[in-house]
């Protein structure tokens, strides 16, 4: 009889173990090797009143004035340019920065030093920057806007992240949206990671914590709502979905003539992505790395200005 209670009471145990890896697989990566969090909730943040209002301000896609999804809604489409530009598009802060470490002249890893080597110190230039993350931290473009004058673009899918972006004060123009994977708009689960965060593959409107409904552009449209044709410099960093947005621009109707992006992550590899950009007209000037993954980054520059570029400086 004892031996019958012991073996049910291992059984339950066992079962009531693997609920909770279950549990932690649906609601994390899927990874059931990383310890449960038994006492610290990673989703406190998320119930923030401040999280919350910057996911009704910014995130809410229940007002009506939301565009159309799919394929069959071309990228140039005007409803769809009208759309960003009247619910999508946040304007340049007219108030001082507000920046955590104002001491730090530029946070980034190395990739706007690249750049302004590359452009001569160029001033008053246009950036895009996707993956934005705070608007501060290793930014690649606040030196450019606050030392150049560069005016530009800050795509930023978290609502958390947004959130403290906003407070930044940035002279950039800012879309609480993600740059999409296809050439149309769409709309995505995204995962929430800090500096991290990416599409996933998940359903949209899934409820599970630390999963966002976040509303995807083209890149080309969000130029086209902005009335700009060209680019000096896009920094895109979004954490694996790199080369499928870059595989959505019509490079014969933008001018982009410099780009970081991050390689580590892509699923076909950083040669894939080397080769994309090759055939589309750029070349690979550099690579930036950090020691703690802070940047794996090409520098690319457009053929028709890197003949400007010094031999020494090109890899």
């Amino acid at each position: 009889m004892l031996r019958r209670n012991l073996v049910v009471i291992c059984f339950t145990c066992l079962l009531f173990f693997t609920a909770l890896l279950y549990i932690q697989y649906l609601v994390g990566d899927g990874n059931i090797l990383v310890p449960f969090p038994w006492k610290e909730d990673p989703y406190r943040k998320y119930r923030t009143k401040e999280y919350q209002e910057s996911l009704l301000k910014w995130y809410n896609y229940s007002d009506g004035n939301v565009i159309f999804n799919g394929p069959s809604t071309k990228m140039d489409d005007p409803m769809l340019i009208s759309s960003i530009r009247s619910r999508f598009l946040i304007p340049p802060s007219i108030q001082p920065y507000n920046l955590k470490e104002p001491e730090v002249l530029d946070p980034s890893m190395g990739q706007s030093s690249w750049i302004r080597k590359i452009l001569k110190n160029q001033r008053n230039g246009f950036f895009v920057e996707a993956g934005a993350l705070d608007g501060e931290t290793r930014s690649n473009t606040l030196f450019l806007e606050k030392e150049l004058g560069w005016r530009g673009l800050l795509v930023e899918a978290d609502p958390y992240n947004f959130a403290h972006l906003v407070k930044r004060n940035r002279k950039a123009w800012s879309t609480p949206t993600c740059l999409s994977t296809q050439p149309y708009p769409m709309m995505v689960s995204f995962k929430q990671e800090e500096n991290m965060g990416k599409i996933s593959d998940r359903q949209v409107g899934s409820p599970l914590p630390g999963y966002v409904d976040v509303q995807c552009f083209p890149f080309y449209s969000l130029l086209l709502a902005m009335n700009v044709t060209t680019v000096d410099y896009f920094s895109l960093d979004v954490e694996g979905s790199e080369l499928e947005v870059l595989q959505t621009i019509p490079f014969d109707k933008v001018d982009i003539k410099t780009l970081s992006v991050e390689f580590i992550h892509g699923p076909l590899g950083k040669e894939a992505l080397r080769e994309w950009m090759e055939r589309k007209g750029y070349k690979v000037v550099a690579e930036v790395t950090h020691h703690n993954w802070w940047a794996n980054d090409f520098i690319f520059v457009k053929n028709s200005i890197a003949w400007s570029i010094k031999g020494d400086e090109v890899r």
